[in-house]
Order: C-alpha cells, then sequence, then structure tokens
C-alpha cells in the first residue's frame, strides 16, 4: 500500500533546524508508524521545500506584530497552495491514501479525493480560530474557515487530538460526527530512550524542566509563579527550553523577581538534543492553560516525550495528562493555572523525588507498549476500514 503524506504549512518541516519542533515530531511519528506497518510512504512537505530553498521558517513573531505583513503571508499562502496542490497531484497522483496535516488556507488533499483516492484528514485545532486570536498570524479568516470547512465536508476520515477538539470541530462546523475519530499523539520510543542518551543539566539542583513552544497557553508563568513562592523552601530549579511569544517577557518577569538564576530560559535547541535535556530533567513540566477560546484541546506531544524518558510529569489535568498520570506513580496532575495546587504538587513530587520513589521502567513501559506511533496509526486503520 501506497502512502502520500501532505503539509501545506510553510513554518512544518521535518528538517533538522524546523522550528515548529512539536510538528515536526508529528509528522516523522506518523510517517514512521505507517512504515512500520509496511507502508510504502512518500511526501510532500511544503516547509522541507522552503526550507530546501534557503528561506527562514521562524516568522511568527514578526508576523504576530503587522496587520501588512500578516496580509500579504495570507495572499501567498493561498496562492502558493492553489500551487502545491496542483504540483503534489501532477507528482504522486498513483498512491492508495493521502494523509494531511491540515495548515491555514490549505486543501492539498481535495485534488486526490476528486479522483478516487481516500483521504484522511488530521487536525490540531478549529485552525482558523487558532491562528487569528492565539498565533495572531492570520487576517483572512474568514478566508480561513471556508477553507476549512471544505476540508472537513470532503475528507474521507477527520483525525481529532482530543474529545475537546472534536466537540469544537462540531460545534463550529457543520460535518457527519461518523467520520471522526480521535486520536492523541504518540512517541516515538526509539528516540526518547533514556538508554540511549547522555543527560544535559542546566542546574545541579532539583530541576523542574519545560520543552515546547513558549506561548500563552503552555503554562510557564504559573511555574515561574510557584516555583517563587518554593524558592525558600526547596532547592528548586527550572530549565525551559524552547522558544516563543512569551519567552522575552517571562524571561523579564523572572530577572525583575529576582529568579534569573532559578529559572533558566536556554532557547530553542536541535531536535536531535531534545531527549537530553528531558533526561537532565528531574521532573517535567505540562502546565495547559484554555486558549483564548475559553478551552485547552491540545494533546500535549511532552506528556508522552517525558514519560518514554520514564520522568515523573506534574501536568495540567486536561484529557491526556488525566488518562496517562497516576498520582505518585508517575507524577502528579493539577488543577490548570491553580499556582497553590501547583505548589503542593511540586513539593509532593519533591518528596517522592527525595525519597526515590519514582522508578524509570514503572513509568516508561505503559508508554512503550500502548503508546507508540506504531500503536496510533494500527488504530486509525482499524478505523478506517476501507485502508485495509
Amino acid at each position: 500500500m501506497k502512502l502520500l503524506y501532505l503539509s501545506g504549512a510553510p513554518r512544518v518541516s521535518t528538517q533538522l533546524k524546523a522550528d515548529a519542533g512539536g510538528a515536526r515530531a508529528h509528522i516523522l511519528g506518523v510517517i514512521n508508524g505507517f512504515k512500520a506497518l509496511n507502508w510504502d510512504v512518500s511526501e510532500f512537505i511544503v516547509g522541507n521545500r522552503i526550507m530546501k530553498a534557503g528561506h527562514k521558517t521562524d516568522f511568527q513573531k514578526s508576523l504576530s506584530k503587522s496587520f501588512f505583513k500578516r496580509l500579504a503571508a495570507d495572499i501567498i499562502r493561498i496562492t502558493y497552495g492553489m500551487y502545491n496542490t496542483r504540483l503534489s497531484y501532477r507528482k504522486h497522483r498513483h498512491v492508495d491514501c493521502v494523509y494531511e496535516r491540515l495548515g491555514a488556507f490549505q486543501l492539498m488533499g481535495m485534488k486526490f479525493r476528486k479522483n478516487g483516492v481516500p483521504w484522511i484528514l488530521e487536525t490540531n485545532s478549529v485552525l482558523y480560530e487558532e491562528a487569528k486570536n492565539d498565533r495572531k498570524s492570520i487576517i483572512l479568516s474568514g478566508v480561513c474557515k471556508r477553507m476549512e470547512a471544505r476540508a472537513y465536508a470532503s475528507c474521507d476520515y477527520l483525525i481529532c487530538v482530543t474529545d475537546e477538539l472534536k466537540t469544537m470541530v462540531l460545534d463550529h462546523f457543520n460535518i457527519d460526527p461518523a467520520k471522526i475519530f480521535v486520536v492523541p499523539n504518540g512517541v516515538d520510543t526509539d528516540r526518547f530512550d533514556p538508554n540511549s542518551v547522555a543527560p544535559i543539566r542546566e542546574h545541579e539542583e532539583f530541576t523542574v524542566g519545560f520543552v515546547g513552544s513558549v506561548i500563552a497557553w503552555c503554562g510557564v508563568d504559573v511555574l515561574i509563579k510557584a516555583v517563587e513562592i518554593l524558592r525558600k523552601e526547596i532547592p528548586i530549579k527550572v530549565t525551559v527550553v524552547g522558544d516563543g511569544l512569551k519567552k522575552n517577557e517571562w524571561e523579564a518577569d523572572c530577572k525583575q523577581a529576582g529568579l534569573e538564576d532559578t529559572v533558566r530560559f536556554v532557547g530553542r535547541k536541535p531536535w536531535n538534543q531534545i531527549p537530553s535535556y528531558i533526561g537532565g530533567f528531574d521532573v517535567c513540566y505540562s502546565g495547559q492553560v484554555a486558549t483564548t477560546s475559553g478551552k485547552m484541546y491540545h494533546s500535549p506531544l511532552k506528556i508522552y516525550e517525558y514519560l518514554s524518558m520514564g520522568k515523573p510529569v506534574i501536568a495540567a489535568k486536561f484529557q491526556d495528562a488525566a488518562n496517562m498520570i497516576q498520582d505518585g506513580n508517575n507524577g502528579f496532575c493539577f488543577k490548570s493555572g491553580n499556582v497553590e495546587d501547583l505548589v503542593e504538587k511540586i513539593r509532593m513530587a519533591y518528596r517522592f523525588f527525595q525519597e526515590g520513589k519514582f522508578d524509570v521502567d514503572t513509568i516508561r513501559q505503559p508508554v512503550v507498549k500502548s503508546h507508540s506511533w506504531k500503536s496510533r496509526i494500527e488504530y486509525i486503520l482499524k478505523e478506517t476500514k476501507t485502508l485495509n
């Protein structure tokens, strides 16, 4: 069986220097999951083509500050998307299925679907709303919404990463719920293996670590407030790996609070170094807060990566965390945005860490068994029976 993986977003790439690390991991995970099940996989990833041409993909910060840059970028994405739709079909028309990661103003799988090729579409948000309100990366949200609606209505199967997202999609768009499958993120358990990396530590003391995009809904500011309360009580340090719209602001907040030596923002690091950084954490943090929609609909990839590294996780209690985290066994859940609850959970995690109660194998093995990308693709193929 032949699969074509499609991604039209210009800043999403599988290159090592790609700025959207989470998207990169997800794309490679899906591709490798299909390959592990003996599919022949080709790919048409626009971000890769842009990077090969020598252009930088990290332009989110500049877009968020300029109306005219966003408008120009919207027009370019629409026209470039039409070109890439025709090009991808011309190059890869002889496939058994296409799997597309939805991007703003993109309908790449539509051409294949019109010619009888099954189209699996994956969405990670109500795209037009997130891009306008949270990422502040588009102006033509009405056009984006109409194109998103066409994509959802036309695809054969729609993959949503959480039940919350499925509900939001159904609230915003008139589509058949029977074709929607909820498939959370997975993890490459070979890459995120504590036995295969040399840990990188920024601090000698007990360290709570975060890896990901430093943006409003990641909740790193909640962690900073908790650490400000705890720093005189326990020898706590924080390492933040990643970049984003909030990095400079939160660094300034730490400096103002006298936390510049306690909370270290190390910036974006190469993709192949991320397991080593996680290996240098004692406890990991996944503290999402609600987006401007008032909801948290993401499937935090980092939870699976942290656990695959055998690390305990302190996580905001949304769907993935509630399903994955067992208090005292592999971490603790806290009420999202609640500093007092987070403080208490960090105290408990520190005590468990000091007493040696967190066991690497106990934390890692359930992830290896049930949450690899291969297991995610097996589920998709089981549900999309016409592809078997």
